[in-house]
């Protein structure tokens, strides 16, 4: 058995069972307990090097491709769901670096499947991962709200937002808008409108903003009080609150607002009045389009914001309103590109695909290319998407421990 599948399986032994074990003495007469099915698969040699973690579960050990050699990384292969180890707020070990949450279909799907448990594997869940690619947990297959159904998936998620506290996942499908408890693993459906969807957690996470039917809503942890905010109230699907202000992501910057008084206190982006395209900018509905961030990333305490549109990169700096801008150009190498998970004083970013990670440490003026690592961590079922930083503050916002 090689030296890493021997660390691997210590490693999952401690992830399934905990560090802590009695220190008691044992009789030597005790007779040797029976091995588990698990122990008697990674007996085996496989060709792969595959160890299992439970019965129809295993991990691959995978070099990573990047700037550092030799780093090996585990892709996950999950066949049985409700087996794997779900996240467990009580286990401080899963909170010791950032964490993402994403949807997988981790099983395969076929339409002329009536097999119940093939439906099961084949529906999005939301599961959750530490940011250096170990402990893949299951956080929700949410049952509980949508059950499954022959012949039907019934849920794609299109959207998940974590509390500051960890605690609570807010998540919406093609329907339903939930907050989901990890603590008490109950739902609470917020709305059922198939419209647009947004959240934005208070700072103690004592209360989330949502958007349902064309209007915004806030709705209180405690109470179950839900109330529709006023019309010119603003939030968006990206953005953050931090240190008493609002920090509202843009299709064209960031508006930053007080968010006890609801006051606006700035707005900056790209183009501004002093640039010479932003007289074309106000008048040409097809220049705006050129700026319109599709894709958008803001860092744990707002500090630092992202935007992608069809031409254009833009890197911004809400403490100073500098934007950097960069046109996208395939025959050039990007500056900031794969900005989709920003951390902590953006030291760290990753793209928004949790199938295959592709990670980076930023250089000291917050380009590419320091540091990078791109790896598979998911080896099983159709895609994994949509991956959202959690537990930002964490290991001083750095992704990865500085020993790894």
């Amino acid at each position: 058995m090689t030296l890493n599948k021997t660390l691997l399986i210590t490693c999952i032994a401690m992830f399934l069972n905990g560090c802590n074990q009695d220190g008691s003495s044992t009789p030597s007469t005790v007779v040797e307990p029976s091995k588990t099915d698990v122990e008697l698969l990674n007996e085996q040699e496989w060709d792969d090097n595959r160890v299992y973690v439970t019965k129809d579960n295993y991990i691959l050990m995978k070099e990573a491709n990047g700037t550092i050699p030799g780093i090996m990384k585990p892709c996950f292969v999950v066949n049985s769901a409700k087996e794997w180890p779900r996240e467990d707020l009580s286990n401080a070990d899963s909170y010791d670096l950032p964490r993402v949450d994403f949807r997988w279909d981790n099983g395969e799907f076929t339409n002329a499947s009536s097999d119940e448990k093939a439906i099961y594997e084949a529906r999005d869940k939301i599961w959750s991962i530490k940011t250096d690619g170990t402990d893949l947990r299951l956080v929700t297959d949410f049952l509980d709200v949508v059950p499954p159904r022959p012949h039907n998936r019934a849920v794609t998620v299109k959207m998940m937002r974590r509390s500051p506290n960890n605690r609570y996942l807010a998540w919406s499908n093609n329907v339903e808008k939930v907050i989901f408890d990890l603590e008490t693993q109950e739902s609470t459906v917020l709305g059922t409108d198939r419209g647009h969807s947004q959240f934005l957690w208070a700072e103690d996470s004592s209360y989330l903003y949502f958007e349902d039917r064309a209007k915004y809503w806030k709705y209180d942890i405690v109470s179950g009080k839900i109330t529709q905010m006023d019309d010119d109230f603003h939030f968006s699907e990206v953005g953050v609150i931090y240190g008493g202000k609002r920090y509202v992501v843009s299709d064209f910057g960031v508006v930053i607002y007080d968010e006890l008084t609801d006051e606006r206190l700035l707005s900056f982006g790209y183009p501004s009045k002093g640039d010479e395209i932003y007289s074309q900018f106000v008048k040409d509905h097809n220049v705006r389009k050129d700026f319109h961030m599709k894709n958008r990333s803001i860092s744990p305490d707002g500090k630092y914001a992202w935007g992608e549109s069809s031409k254009y990169r833009f890197f911004m700096n809400t403490e100073t309103q500098d934007v950097k801008l960069e046109k996208k150009d395939p025959k050039k190498k990007s500056q900031y590109r794969f900005f989709d998970v920003l951390g902590l004083n953006a030291d760290y970013v990753r793209s928004a695909s949790a199938g295959s990670a592709r990670q980076y440490q930023l250089t000291r003026d917050k380009k590419l290319f320091s540091q990078t690592q791109h790896w598979g961590q998911i080896c099983s079922g159709h895609s994994a998407t949509l991956s959202w930083l959690y537990n930002g503050f964490a290991n001083n916002g750095a992704f990865v421990k500085e020993d790894k």
